[in-house]
Formats: C-alpha cells, structure tokens, sequence
C-alpha cells in the first residue's frame, strides 16, 4: 500500500504537482570500504586504519529534480539536527506541496507534533514514514550504495583531506554522478 502511494506521489512529483524527498543519514569513513583486495603471495592484505577520521550526513534526494542537498557534519547526528535539516529544505518550498519521505529511524520521530503543525499549516509539508524494514523504498539508499562502493575514489581520505573529498563526493551528485530513476 505504501509502495503504490509513493508511486503516485512520484507521478506527481514528476509532473511538477509537489516536491518529493527522500531523506536519510549515512557515515563515510576515512578508509574506503573494501570488498575485494589482492596482495602479493604470502603476503596479508592490510590496510591503514583511520578511525578517528569519519563524517556523518544528512541528505535529501530531490525526487522530481534528481538532485541531491546535504549538510556533513564531525559529530553524531540527532533528532535536533534531523529537524534543523528537515525545516530548511521545506523553508526553501516554492508554495507547492512537499512530502518528505523517511525510514523509521529514532531521530526521524523525534519531531514534536507542534512542528509537523506548523510545517504541515506555513509550508504544506508532509512527513510519510516508510514501514519497517523497507530500505527498497527508500530511493536515497541507491544514491548511498553508489556513494560508496562506485563513485568515491578509492583512496584513504586523512582528516586534513577527509571535508574537500566528502564535498566533491557528495556535490558531484547531478553533474558528475546521477542515477535514472524513472
């Protein structure tokens, strides 16, 4: 049922009739992720860590014009920056209807009814949560999957580089990176 009413609201959004987003947190990790590796015979593969060097983002995929806003940020994301996010991508509204959809994650309900009232009243804003487990729903999931393991240079970022690396990764989305969604 949720899946066929995200398809009509992504007719819509397709038609210019509302704004569709889809929004979601991710960590990048200084170290790329790796899936396969070599090293020379009877040598072990290693790799240098660099734990203490991460970013976490909050994003949204802009469903009707494929495009892609975010904020990064060295700390832990919370409810409170969840909202801070939430209400500056309906701020930026052109008087159309939005709906924002999220997975179920613990700071995305942390949002106090008189918000998603004023939101819902000043800006004709919605919140459409996805039911559990559903991560196929979620479009930004795909962006994040391509993120990391085929768009990201396959190098270690150290914390002097780790912001300059993450912006070009993330703003690439739209002129060097895209996904067809349609």
């Amino acid at each position: 049922m949720k899946a066929d009413t995200l398809g009509k609201l992504q007719c819509a959004a397709r038609d210019g009739q509302c704004r569709l987003f889809y929004l979601d947190e991710a960590g990048f990790r200084a170290a790329p992720p790796v899936q396969r590796s070599w090293s020379p015979r009877g040598l072990p593969h290693s790799i240098e860590p660099n734990s203490h060097c991460r970013r976490n983002v909050v994003a949204a995929l802009n469903f009707g014009e494929n495009s892609f806003i975010y904020t990064a940020s060295a700390s832990t994301v919370k409810g409170s920056d969840v909202i801070e996010f939430l209400d500056s991508l309906i701020q930026q509204g052109d008087g159309r209807p939005t709906v924002i959809v999220l997975d179920n994650a613990s700071v995305h309900h942390s949002i106090d009814q008189h918000t998603l009232d004023r939101w819902f009243l000043e800006h004709k804003a919605l919140l459409f949560y996805l039911p559990p487990y559903s991560p196929e729903l979620n479009l930004i999931e795909i962006v994040w999957k391509h993120m990391k393991y085929h768009w990201r240079r396959f190098v270690t970022w150290t914390k002097e580089t780790i912001d300059a690396e993450l912006a070009a990764l993330l703003s690439g989305y739209g002129t060097k990176f895209q996904i067809n969604f349609s």
